[in-house]
């Protein structure tokens, strides 16, 4: 899909009456990410609006973590859709700036505030995370959830841009005890020593694999199988099946220790 394409798509989504907000625009949006205007992998059509094992509960557990508060300067890096931005403005009041690579997902996520009437507390830029174009020091909190590169310029350009005192707020893959060729590279410990090394105090480091296979991979099992017809009438019953395949597979893959999740919540000394 071109970009002036999108713009029209996005154009013509108008939020419906009921439920929550963050139900609102998942309802909005769905036609779209099913169609795979935005990513078409299992994992990014089912989660839907946020692109991350534990979509809204992982975003509210990890803003209490970092004690996010109105007076907040909040960078979401990888920000996809805008969902948790507009779960932390909608929930706090903060200020929300979310950069991803791709137009397609910051022109998306704007429409999306707009429709929330949150724009004047959220803006999307397009942007890399290890050349972030922002100033030194502009945000209190650096915020990223599933997305990290295990590349130290990453962890970098994050402190870079983060003031003195500001927190991290991440969620990432990690290595664990049983790794293959597809294993992530960095084990928490090692994200841990990189951070203290950078100068931070890590307040907050723990391994969610578990939780994660509950929270985010069972989850996204059982919300494919409640909306399987919307799945299969766009998508057919063999790409039903295959999603369900990749889901159990990574269950068991985590379970075997390839990989899993951890998430760090630390303060720039």
């Amino acid at each position: 899909m071109t970009i002036s394409e999108l713009d029209e798509t996005v154009k013509n989504w108008q939020l419906p009456e009921d439920g929550t907000l963050l139900d609102r625009i998942e309802k909005m949006i769905l036609p779209a990410v099913i169609e795979g205007r935005f990513l078409a992998s299992p994992t990014a059509t089912v989660c839907g609006l946020q692109y991350h094992l534990g979509g809204a509960q992982d975003t509210a557990e990890l803003a209490s973590l970092a004690a996010i508060t109105a007076n907040d300067s909040v960078l979401d890096v990888c920000c996809y859709l805008g969902g948790p931005a507009i779960q932390l403005a909608q929930s706090f009041g903060c200020r929300v700036t979310g950069v991803d690579l791709f137009e397609r997902f910051t022109i998306a996520a704007s429409r999306i505030a707009e429709l929330a009437r949150l724009s004047d507390l959220i803006d999307f830029r397009v942007g890399n995370a290890t050349n972030l174009p922002f100033a030194d020091g502009q945000f209190s909190v650096v915020w990223s959830q599933c997305a990290l590169h295990h590349d130290e310029g990453w962890l970098k350009e994050f402190h870079r841009v983060l003031a003195q005192s500001g927190r991290l707020a991440i969620t990432f893959d990690i290595r664990r005890e049983n790794p293959d060729k597809h294993s992530p590279k960095w084990r928490l410990q090692d994200i841990i020593t990189i951070l203290q090394e950078l100068g931070y105090s890590v307040d907050h480091a723990e391994d969610i694999t578990e939780r994660d296979i509950e929270i985010g991979w069972k989850a996204l099992d059982s919300k494919l199988s409640e909306r399987e017809n919307e799945f299969a009438a766009v998508l057919g019953k063999d790409w039903v099946r295959y999603a369900h395949q990749e889901f159990a597979k990574e269950i068991k893959r985590m379970r075997q220790g390839r990989w899993g999740n951890g998430r760090i919540v630390a303060k720039k000394l």
